[in-house]
């Protein structure tokens, strides 16, 4: 009995070894690369900017202006980079659509919404070719004819928990914003379990649309990143991950397949902000950061449990044997 829980323990350790050294990434992430990374998807989204409308574009080509989630999320990106960009955004959706509030990516401004997260409408703000323009800016002065659509997360209906990796992500943001700890807890095994070590397999990977099915969403692993820094505090090699989807122009692609490639996705304003936020929160000083797999947990409880089984059974055969030899000694004597 000893002998197996002797094998017990050894099996035990050897499997934590290979875990983590599977896991562990030793090297920091240092302050000149995440700078480097930061400026130039910095300078990305400039290019997207059209002072004339005081928003940026959805894509290079695009003649299409989101106020959330692009502008929204690109105004908090600038605001590290270009504060007086940022601030002139700011003013841009400020006039038109409460602050550019969706009711969901506000929460990575730290700004409460409501959950369970709604479906999201559109509504267009502005269409210049129909005469309706956005703060009274012509095509001529705008670069062109325009549109300005405004998502928000107020139709029927509501996402279901655990679903998609994005909302996941901001509904374990506004759990924690109430001080709700558990429930944030809850949201983020459910991210654990979708990160298959390469991005985020959730239901838009598994059955979404053509454009979705079987790629992974760069925004959603950047999402994932910034989850587990901002709630759990821990670190993990995904960084690395997101850092090879940044273009040589410094945009973020929108997707990429279990190899990496990303030939065929878009760069794009929303996942290049996005990804600049989690960058934003990456630790300089974190020298060692790993992340064990949920079914490694499991693993070592299940162990834990036979364990204790096996030495509570040794320790009642040892109590029958000891009994039985007094019993026999006394026995003798009489």
């Amino acid at each position: 009995m000893r002998g197996l829980i002797l094998l017990i323990v050894l099996f035990s350790a050897t499997l934590l070894s290979v875990s983590l050294s599977t896991t562990t990434a030793a090297q920091p992430v240092s302050s000149s690369l995440l700078a480097q990374k930061t400026q130039a998807a910095c300078s990305f989204l400039k290019s997207l900017y059209n002072p004339s409308l005081g928003l940026v574009r959805s894509t290079p080509n695009s003649s299409i202006y989101y106020i959330a989630s692009d502008n929204l999320l690109v105004e908090k990106a600038f605001s590290s980079c270009d504060p007086t960009t940022s601030q002139a955004i700011n003013q841009s959706i400020s006039s038109c659509c409460n602050s550019g509030y969706d009711q969901m990516h506000e929460a990575l401004l730290g700004v409460r919404v409501h959950i369970p997260i709604n479906i999201a409408a559109t509504y267009t703000v502005a269409n210049s070719t129909a005469g309706k323009l956005f703060r009274g800016t012509s095509p001529t002065n705008g670069g062109g004819n325009y549109t300005v659509l405004w998502e928000v997360h107020n139709a029927t209906g509501t996402f279901h928990d655990c679903t998609y990796a994005d909302v996941t992500v901001y509904t374990a943001l506004e759990l924690r914003l109430k001080g709700n700890g558990t429930g944030a807890q809850h949201e983020m095994d459910c991210l654990t379990a979708m990160f298959d070590g390469r991005g985020m397999v959730d239901e838009a990977y598994k059955d979404g649309l053509a454009m979705e099915h079987g790629i992974y969403q760069s925004y959603k692993l950047a999402l994932y990143i910034y989850a587990q820094q901002k709630i759990s505090g821990t670190y993990f090699y995904g960084e690395e991950n997101l850092f090879r989807l940044q273009g040589p122009d410094g945009g973020f692609h929108t997707g990429y397949d279990q190899i990496g490639t990303y030939a065929g996705t878009q760069e794009n304003a929303e996942t290049t902000s996005i990804a600049m936020i989690a960058i934003s929160k990456l630790s300089t000083n974190q020298l060692w950061r790993f992340s064990i797999p949920l079914w490694v947990i499991y693993l070592f409880a299940a162990w834990a449990v036979i364990g204790v089984g096996v030495v509570v059974i040794v320790l009642v055969l040892e109590g029958k044997k000891r009994k039985r030899s007094f019993q026999s000694t006394t026995e003798n004597r009489s």
